[in-house]
C-alpha cells in the first residue's frame, strides 16, 4: 500500500508524519495526493484509485451547498466523480475545435535563494503547448511546476493547467473562477470541482493533521513571500496549555519592525526558519519565541499581538509634529499656526498690540 504521507510538500511535515507512522483516513489521504506539488495528474489517479481500493470509506464532511448528498457521506463517491471531472477538463484542455494561444507562468527558486519561492511569468501569445513549455527558462534557477494559460484567438481565458518541469508531464488541470471552462461547468460540477479538496474547502482536513511544530517556532512558507497575506516568517503559537497543532502565527504587522499580527497560515507548507538568518526588521522574534517556549500556558494571538503592539508605542512614540506647514507652491497654501495663553489680568486687545510689536 502506498504511503501518502510522503506527499506532503513540507519537508518538515513530510518527515514527521513518517516518523510517528501516521495513518491518513481516506479523505486525508485524498487531500494529501491533491496538493502534492510533485508528482503528475495521472499519478494522482493511481493514488486516488488506491484510496477507494484500500483505505476504509468516510464522508467528506463539505458543506458545500451543490454537493450531491453522495458524494458528502463517501469519499470514495466523491473521488470516482472527481478523477471523471479531471479528465473531461484534459480532454477539453488537449483537444480544442478552434485556434488556441499560450501563456506560461512558473514557480522557481531562484539562484543563490534559500528559501523564498517567486512567481515569474512570460507574456509572450505562443501557438502551441509545446513551444510554451520549452521557452521557460533553465538557468534562473530551481522551478517548482510550470502553469499554462490558455486563450482563444479573441483573448478569451480558457482554463490553466500545471506541468511538471522536468519532464513536462501534466499535473493538474485548474478551471479557475472566470474562465471559459469555469463557467460552462455547470453548478454541480463546480461544486464537485471546488467543494471538497480545494484549500478554502478543505481547511478542515488540513487542521486534522499533526505537525512537528510548537508554540515560538519560527517558520516560514516558501510560496508565501513578504509583502503576500500570510507572507514572510512568522512565531508559530498555540492557543491551548497543553501540547497540540499550531494553528496561529504571528507576523511582521505591515512589515513594520517590532510590531506584529496574529494570522492562520498554511502550516501543511511551511518549514523551520534558522533564526540567524533573520534580518533585522525581524529582531523582536527571537525574544517572542524564547518566551512562547518557555512559557506553558494559554494566550489568546490577538490580545498578546496587542500587548506587544502597545507596548512598542509606549516606548517609541509616534512623533507629533509642532505646526502644521504646508508650502505656497503648486501643492497649496502655507500655513502656520502658533496658540498662545492670554494671561488674566490682561485685556485682549492689549495682548494683540504686544504681539505684533514682539514680532516688529
Amino acid at each position: 500500500m502506498i504511503d501518502f504521507t510522503k506527499f506532503a510538500n513540507s519537508n518538515a511535515v513530510r518527515n514527521h508524519l513518517h516518523q510517528i507512522c501516521y495513518q491518513p483516513t481516506a479523505l486525508e489521504a485524498a487531500w494529501l495526493v491533491w496538493q502534492c506539488e510533485t508528482i503528475s495528474l495521472e499519478e494522482k489517479y493511481t493514488a486516488w484509485q488506491e484510496i477507494i481500493d484500500t483505505l476504509p470509506d468516510c464522508p467528506t464532511d463539505s458543506r458545500t451547498m451543490r454537493l450531491k448528498t453522495e458524494y458528502k457521506e463517501s469519499t470514495h463517491a466523491f473521488l470516482r466523480a472527481y478523477i471523471a471531472l479531471q479528465k473531461e477538463l484534459t480532454d477539453a484542455f488537449y483537444h480544442a475545435d478552434e485556434p488556441a494561444v499560450y501563456q506560461a507562468e512558473y514557480l522557481i527558486l531562484p539562484k543563490g535563494e534559500r528559501f523564498w519561492r517567486e512567481y515569474r511569468s512570460n507574456k509572450e501569445n505562443f501557438p502551441t503547448l509545446e513551444t510554451t513549455l520549452t521557452a521557460i527558462p533553465k538557468d534562473e534557477g530551481e522551478v517548482i511546476h510550470i502553469t499554462i494559460y490558455k486563450k482563444n484567438s479573441t483573448g478569451n481565458f480558457l482554463t490553466a493547467a500545471k506541468f511538471l518541469p522536468d519532464d513536462h508531464r501534466l499535473a493538474f488541470i485548474e478551471a479557475r473562477p472566470g474562465s471559459m471552462y469555469a463557467r460552462n461547468m455547470g453548478k454541480d460540477k463546480w461544486a464537485l470541482y471546488t467543494g471538497v479538496l480545494d484549500y478554502i474547502a478543505a481547511h478542515s482536513i488540513q487542521n486534522n493533521f499533526p505537525t512537528p511544530f510548537h508554540s515560538g517556532d519560527i517558520l516560514y512558507n516558501p510560496n508565501m513571500r513578504e509583502g503576500m497575506f500570510c507572507g514572510g516568517v512568522f512565531i508559530a503559537m498555540e492557543t491551548t496549555p497543553v501540547p497540540c497543532n499550531c494553528n496561529i502565527g504571528l507576523f511582521l504587522y505591515d512589515n513594520q519592525p517590532d510590531m506584529i499580527s496574529a494570522l492562520s497560515p498554511r502550516l501543511m507548507d511551511c518549514e523551520y526558519y534558522p533564526a540567524d538568518a533573520l534580518s533585522e526588521s525581524y529582531r523582536i522574534f527571537p525574544l517572542i519565541s524564547k518566551f512562547l517556549k518557555r512559557q506553558n500556558v494559554a494566550l489568546d494571538p490577538w490580545d498578546f499581538a496587542d500587548l506587544i503592539n502597545d507596548y512598542h508605542d509606549l516606548l517609541i512614540p509616534p512623533a507629533v509634529p509642532k505646526e502644521t506647514e504646508a508650502d505656497d507652491n503648486e501643492k497649496g497654501l502655507s500655513i502656520t499656526m502658533q496658540i498662545a495663553k492670554v494671561p488674566a489680568e490682561m485685556d485682549f486687545e492689549e495682548f494683540i498690540d504686544i504681539m505684533e510689536n514682539d514680532d516688529e
